[in-house]
């Protein structure tokens, strides 16, 4: 896509949502800290890390610079609803071009491609996932948009096992990051009462997460399909392969000793009928299969 209109020469001022000036705690999210976005309460405070790289949110109505491939320096996206995002590594900054973003949507889904850019500039893998934590270790939920990732995370959040992230996961070496703390889902899950709030303009319902630790181990990957549930084991060698096509912002350099690590932790693929009813042995199934894991990992 080419865009033949150039910037308006107006300087985009520092300001929070409100137009005020922005705080200097920023917000904790995807490890980053965040700032200018002080008035999305899915993001909690954030505390003093050195090694969390910092990114300015800023919002314009001015036009916006035309396309250009993110590389390692920044970049220009126009994105699927035709707001433009313009990154800049140098001066840590993101700025949205178009109509102003509520809090909600700056949640999710806006703050993803925010965070997966600045987070591959740090070092870090990114992937379209979510993840739960089990025994004490962070399992990834991969899988495409229509796989059920956010349902299976609602589902297990019910029962009070923590989510790290719906959506984008960060991978920093044998450490995720935590997510927005919440769950998008398209539809209510059935099962324990959930309290939802509609949000995306009433075309989400939003289940919101109670607070959970800055990062957690990872401990492996679980990628959703649809059948017969069961679980069967991914090949490292395949699974490198999948993690390889997978990871975000293939453009930009990643290190291979860092993606043979996550290829070594243990995989399946996870199948499950498209049934609200198989979610019960669905999530039996998942707790059985980790726990093994887990006992095979203890016994070496």
């Amino acid at each position: 896509m080419t865009a033949t209109r150039t910037a308006a020469p107006t300087t985009v001022v520092d300001q929070d949502m409100n137009g005020g000036a922005m705080g200097a705690t920023g917000r904790s999210v995807y490890g980053l800290c965040v700032h200018g976005l002080d008035e999305v309460e899915e993001l909690p405070p954030a505390e003093a890390h050195p090694d969390r790289p910092a990114v300015r949110v800023r919002q314009t109505t001015v036009v916006p610079p035309p396309p250009v491939p993110i590389d390692l320096d920044g970049g220009v996206r126009v994105l699927v609803d035709g707001r433009t995002l313009a990154v800049d590594r140098r001066r840590g900054t993101a700025t949205f071009h178009g109509p102003p973003l509520a809090p909600d949507v700056l949640a999710h889904p806006y703050l993803a491609p925010v965070a997966t850019v600045f987070n591959r500039w740090a070092g870090r893998e990114t992937f379209h996932s979510g993840a739960f934590v089990h025994a004490g270790r962070a399992w990834a939920v991969v899988g495409p948009r229509t796989a059920g990732k956010s349902s299976l995370l609602a589902a297990l959040a019910a029962r009070d096992v923590p989510v790290v992230a719906d959506d984008i996961l960060v991978v920093d070496r044998t450490e995720v990051y935590a997510g927005p703390r919440c769950i998008d889902l398209r539809e209510p899950v059935p099962g324990p009462a959930l309290s939802t709030r509609a949000v995306r303009a009433g075309e989400r319902l939003r289940v919101a997460l109670p607070p959970i630790a800055d990062r957690t181990p990872l401990g492996g990957w679980l990628f959703l399909g649809w059948g017969p549930t069961t679980t069967t084991p991914v090949p490292p060698v395949e699974l490198l392969a999948r993690l390889a096509g997978c990871r975000s912002w293939h453009r930009l350099p990643t290190d291979p000793a860092a993606l043979l690590g996550l290829a070594a932790l243990p995989a399946w693929d996870l199948t499950r009928p498209r049934d609200w009813a198989a979610f019960g042995p669905t999530l039996r199934l998942v707790e059985r299969t980790l726990t093994a894991a887990r006992a095979v990992a203890a016994s070496r």
